[in-house]
């Protein structure tokens, strides 16, 4: 999922900006908006059953209607709702504010601030420059992008794999991966993925793997392949797992620098 960080002063034009680049980019996907509200806080309607729901404890209410659904989520913080809408399938989420993370952004007017990638542009070069800006990855938002761009009738299954950063093994600590050489990782990743496609039946493989500093316990690799049937999708984790363990972990210290443990 990209996402598209419109920053500037207040009155400096941000939303009818993001009013003219919503219907541009639904044209080649689902397209979400956040917008920070700052201290001016959303009031629910008084007395409404999903305002009492959710003064008496619900952690979600939602509201839905023929057209939409509205929800109140408790205690969300900017990445939940990232990783939310990732899970939805969502290709591209706009955030208007916010100011303060470290995303690529548009600036509209004379703000001063680091990440910015185009300045008072007109909406259709966000296009243009689409693939510079920041991607946030779910293990569901690559398995809903293979729905989307590898269907077909004899589709039988989808297969997933979520690595996550061990912290004991046997009698060795880790408590961090040190996995900062991006560019090696995006092409050993790439390899991977393009070597597991090659498998007979399979259809399309999406997998990321996380880059910088990875604490022990939070996710690491997201593999999604989707294939004719269990089996072939089975061999191609498999195969892509045993490559990514053997050729990016276990050679952790001579690809990336310092290693702290296993994974």
């Amino acid at each position: 999922m990209r996402i598209i960080h419109v920053v500037g002063r207040s009155n400096s034009g941000k939303t009818t900006f993001i009013h003219t680049l919503i219907p541009l980019l639904k044209k080649h996907g689902k397209t979400a908006v956040i917008k920070h509200l700052h201290s001016h806080y959303f009031e629910q309607p008084p007395g409404k059953d999903t305002t009492t729901h959710y003064e008496h404890g619900a952690d979600i209410v939602i509201g839905t209607d023929p057209e939409k659904a509205i929800a109140a989520i408790r205690n969300g913080s900017l990445y939940d709702m990232l990783n939310l809408l990732s899970d939805q399938g969502v290709a591209f989420t706009i955030i208007e504010g916010h100011k303060a993370e470290s995303f690529q952004k548009v600036v509209i007017g004379d703000l001063k601030i680091d990440n910015c990638i185009l300045r008072n542009p007109k909406p259709e070069d966000v296009l243009t420059h689409i693939d510079e800006f920041s991607e946030v990855f779910t293990l569901q938002g690559l398995v809903e992008e293979l729905k989307r761009d590898c269907m077909s009738d004899d589709t039988g299954c989808i297969a997933a794999f979520n690595g996550i950063v061990r912290r004991v093994t046997g009698t060795e600590i880790t408590e961090s991966l040190d996995f900062s050489d991006k560019k090696t990782i995006h092409t050993l990743s790439e390899d991977i993925r393009n070597d597991m496609e090659q498998i007979p039946g399979v259809l399309g493989v999406r997998f990321h793997h996380q880059t910088g500093i990875i604490p022990a316990g939070d996710d690491l690799t997201y593999i999604a392949v989707i294939a004719r049937h269990r089996p072939e999708a089975f061999a191609a984790l498999m195969h892509g797992i045993d490559r990514m363990k053997h050729e990016l972990h276990d050679a952790g210290k001579t690809l990336i620098g310092e290693y702290h443990g296993n994974a």
